[in-house]
């Protein structure tokens, strides 16, 4: 539940360090590019598990959105 209440403002509270230490040196930009990935892939996880299979995210949409992370992710690493 500290998770959801983090989310999406703190997700940095959340997140392992360790997944985080590359951004210490990075841009700003580059910083907010990982924040937004790691906002995307979390709310792809709420929604995976959510207790309703009614109100869990549909498959093509959860496509649509791993394809858009992947995206993002590339021209991060340019």
């Amino acid at each position: 539940q500290w998770v959801a209440e983090a989310f999406p403002v703190a997700v940095s509270d959340v997140i392992d360090s360790h997944l985080l230490n590359e951004s210490n040196i990075t841009t700003t930009k580059r910083s907010a590019a990982i924040n937004d990935l790691l906002v995307m892939i979390m709310e792809i996880g709420f929604s995976c598990s959510r207790v309703s299979p009614n109100k869990r995210m549909d498959m093509k949409e959860l496509v649509v959105k791993l394809r858009r992370i992947r995206q993002k992710t590339r021209m991060i690493e340019g």
